[in-house]
Order: C-alpha cells, then sequence, then structure tokens
C-alpha cells in the first residue's frame, strides 16, 4: 500500500475515524471528569546506617548489607505495620468503618485485618537509589486521611524496629539470666572449694610462707656446706691422734717436752755422777717419770679431743642433712599445695570473669530492652496536599488522543477490509493487473474526484 492509497482510505473513512477518535476522547473526558478525585499525601524518612547501638556503642554492622534498603521497605508496608496503624487511629471502633467491614464482608474474618489490607492498597514505598532515604505515599479520596495514613505509617514504621530490637533484647535479657544463676553457682562452689583447701592445709598466703620456707632451706644448705668443711677438717686432725700438729703445738705440751728434756738431761748428769742408786738420782728418775707420764696423758687427752670434735661435727652434719631433707620435703608439698591452690584460684578468676561477661551482658540486654531509640529520622512529615494527584485530566486528554488516533485509524482500514474500494488506477492496476491506458474524465471532475470514491469511473 503506498501512501496515496493510505490517505485516500482515511478520506474515504473519515466519519469513521472521527467518531471513533471523539468517541474515545469524549469517554477519557468524561471517565477524567467523573473518577473521584485522589490525593497523595508524602513522607520522607532517613534511616542512619552508620548508627552505633545506644546501649553497647558499638558499629551496626547488618545497616551495611545490601538487602538492608529492601527490608525496610517490606516492613513498612507490612501487615504489622498497617495493624499498628489500625489501632493508632482507632478505625476498627469507628461506626461507620464497622459498616463498611459489614457491608463489603457481611461480618466474616477479622476486622483489624481487614482494615490493615485495605488500607496497605493505598500506600507506596520508594527507596532513593542513591542514598539512605525512604519516600512514603499514601493515597486517598481525603487529602487530611491521606497525610494522616502518611504520618501513621512512618510511626508504625519506627515503632516496628524498636519493637523487634526490644523483642530481641528481651529474649537475650532472659536467657543470660537464667545463665546468671547457673554461672553464679558454679562462681560460688569454686570460692567454697578453695576456702575449704586453705583452711585444711592452714594456708594464709600461700606465697609469703613459700618464701619464708625456701630461705630457710637455702640457710640450712648454706649450715650444710660449712658443717661438712668442718667435719672434714676435723677428721683430717683427729687422723694423727697424739702426734697431730694441733697435739704437737699445743703450749702446755711444749712445755712439758722442755721440762721433760731438761729432766732426762739432770737424770744423766746424775747418773754419771752419783750411780744409778744414790737417792738423788732416783729422785730425778721419779720426776722423769712422772713428767713423761703427765705428757703422754695430756697426748692423749688432746688427741681424745680432736676425736670428739670430729664426732661432734659429723654428728651435726647429720643433723643438717636431715634437717635439710625434711625442709626440702616441706619447700615440695608447699609447691605442690601452691600448684593447687593455683588450680582452684584459676577456676575462682574463669568463673568470676564469665560471672561478670554475663552480668555485664545481662545489664546491656536490660537497658536494649527499655530502650525506645531509633536510627529513624523524619525528614519530612506528610502534609494535606491543596492539589489532587489523579485523575489527571489533561495527562488523559493527551494520550486519549494519542490512542484515538490510533484507534481511528485502526477502525478505519478494518472498514476497509471489510468494505474494499476501487480509489485510484493504482487500485485497478493492484487488483486487476491490468494496465491503465488512459483518464476519460475532464480535468476540472478528475481533480475534484481524485481521491474520491468515484475514480473507480475512470477505467
Amino acid at each position: 500500500m503506498t501512501f496515496e492509497q493510505f490517505l485516500n482510505i482515511l478520506r474515504a473513512r473519515k466519519w469513521i475515524a472521527l467518531a471513533v477518535f471523539a468517541t474515545v476522547l469524549l469517554t477519557t473526558l468524561i471517565v477524567s471528569l467523573l473518577l473521584p478525585k485522589q490525593y497523595t499525601a508524602e513522607a520522607t524518612l532517613a534511616i542512619d546506617i552508620k548508627a552505633a547501638d545506644p546501649v553497647t556503642g558499638q558499629q551496626v554492622a547488618g545497616y551495611m548489607a545490601p538487602s538492608f534498603m529492601a527490608t525496610q521497605v517490606d516492613m513498612i508496608s507490612s501487615q504489622n505495620a498497617a495493624l499498628k496503624v489500625v489501632d493508632t487511629l482507632g478505625l476498627t471502633q469507628l461506626p461507620e468503618a464497622q459498616a463498611q467491614f459489614q457491608e463489603a464482608t457481611e461480618g466474616r474474618g477479622d476486622i483489624r485485618n481487614w482494615f490493615a489490607e485495605s488500607l496497605l492498597k493505598g500506600l507506596d514505598v520508594k527507596p532513593s537509589r542513591e542514598s539512605n532515604v525512604i519516600n512514603l505515599e499514601y493515597t486517598a479520596t481525603d487529602p487530611n486521611f491521606a497525610a494522616a495514613l502518611a504520618n501513621a505509617f512512618t510511626q508504625a514504621y519506627i515503632r516496628t524496629t524498636v519493637d523487634i530490637k526490644a523483642a530481641a533484647a528481651q529474649q537475650n535479657n532472659a536467657f543470660f539470666q537464667e545463665q546468671l544463676k547457673s554461672l553464679q553457682a558454679n562462681l560460688e562452689k569454686a570460692q567454697n572449694k578453695l576456702s575449704q583447701y586453705q583452711q585444711e592445709n592452714g594456708i594464709v598466703g600461700a606465697d609469703e610462707r613459700l618464701d619464708i620456707e625456701n630461705q630457710r632451706l637455702n640457710e640450712l644448705s648454706s649450715q650444710l656446706v660449712g658443717a661438712q668443711a668442718q667435719t672434714y677438717d676435723a677428721q683430717s686432725r683427729a687422723r694423727g691422734g697424739s702426734g697431730a700438729p694441733d697435739v704437737l703445738n699445743n703450749p702446755l705440751i711444749q712445755q712439758l717436752k722442755g721440762q721433760l728434756s731438761v729432766q732426762e738431761a739432770k737424770y744423766k748428769e746424775l747418773s754419771e755422777k752419783n750411780g744409778p742408786n744414790h737417792p738423788h738420782n732416783q729422785q730425778a728418775l721419779a720426776e722423769l717419770n712422772a713428767t713423761k707420764s703427765q705428757l703422754n696423758e695430756l697426748m692423749s687427752q688432746y688427741a681424745g679431743g680432736l676425736n670428739s670434735v670430729a664426732g661432734n661435727s659429723a654428728s651435726r652434719q647429720a643433723s643438717l642433712q636431715e634437717a635439710l631433707k625434711a625442709q626440702k620435703e616441706k619447700v615440695l608439698e608447699l609447691k605442690s599445695q601452691r600448684a593447687a591452690l593455683d588450680v582452684l584460684q584459676r577456676n575462682v578468676d574463669n568463673a568470676q570473669r564469665s560471672y561478670d561477661q554475663a552480668l555485664q551482658r545481662f545489664s546491656q540486654t536490660m537497658l536494649e530492652s527499655r530502650s525506645n531509640q531509633s536510627n529513624i529520622a523524619i525528614i519530612k512529615s506528610a502534609t494535606a496536599p491543596l492539589k489532587k494527584s489523579s485523575p489527571k485530566t489533561l495527562l488523559n486528554l493527551v494520550l486519549a488522543v494519542f490512542v484515538g488516533a490510533l484507534l481511528a485509524i485502526g477502525f478505519a482500514m478494518l472498514a476497509e477490509l471489510i468494505d474494499r474500494r476501487v480509489r485510484s488506477k493504482d487500485d485497478i492496476e493492484n487488483m486487476l493487473g491490468l494496465p491503465v491506458l488512459a483518464d476519460l474524465l475532464p480535468p476540472q471532475i478528475s481533480k475534484k474526484t481524485k481521491f474520491g470514491r468515484t475514480v473507480g469511473a475512470q477505467a
């Protein structure tokens, strides 16, 4: 089909096309005027994704999740939020609302859920793509009612987020409250074991007592070393007997030896002078023998004294060894007690630490359950709109012109397909496949009816 044929069809079917176009345009206008006016109230919310927990002060990482904003949109348009709006506005208590429910459902179902579902139909929530702002729109026939519902859904969303946090905190608080009882019992049990062990072993200050006993052990070790040296020295001196240097170098013995030498010389002199049987010689011999006897007795006494000193030193050494052995056992026992005491003390410390942590979390969850703070800020509260949002008569008419034109062309072409006419020589050539030899109409008639229905007579 050529453009000239298309124009011929539109000229021929212009009344059909005009009728369809006018019908569409008029219908759109009438419907736009008859439809009830709708008013859209808008509220704007901002979510602080960097908000810290008001109790613990820690950053909440869940705010950075990609699905966070979508979750918030679903929460605003949830059944729970709608039920809060119904309860806040008291719709179920209004007689006209109850009558509307009876008329719509004949009393079947729950009135709260029915109103919640009805209110959600006028709600539209749109999150911003590049920010943490959420736009909440509510459309209704009454501008004041639309603004009230937009603000009510805003408050319901904030209360829902607070209630969710509070409910989770209450559950955690109940859990930690139960755990505190068990942890406190464990702490008391560990403390009782530690106290009982200290009482049984008489432990007041384990570190101080162990230090004292270690000091005693060191002193005994030093004394034993000294006693061993003394014993070795005394035994060395005692081995010489009467010929020991300590015996020979004794001043009294040296004196007796000198006296003995003088007496021996005197006796020898008297023996040579007077003979062995002379009374003076006999007296000198008796004095010499007495001095020898005294010297031997004295040397024996000094040698016995050295043996006695060596024996005493060995006895003291053995005593110190026994004392050292007993002190070592005592120190080892104290160390064993200290190790057991450390284990019991660590049990007490661990139980105390667990109890303190649970008590801290219990206090935090208790504060969280009572907190009504939220990270949501209302940037713009909804106000009653002054202009209607729908129907948009001008926009509807513009769309009606476009749609009506398409329908007009479509109906014109449909009418032409139903009742096909010859409107130009091109139609003859196309339909019959025969060339047109001449155009017999006068020029003025041909010009007048060139695109008319009488053109068919040209053939």
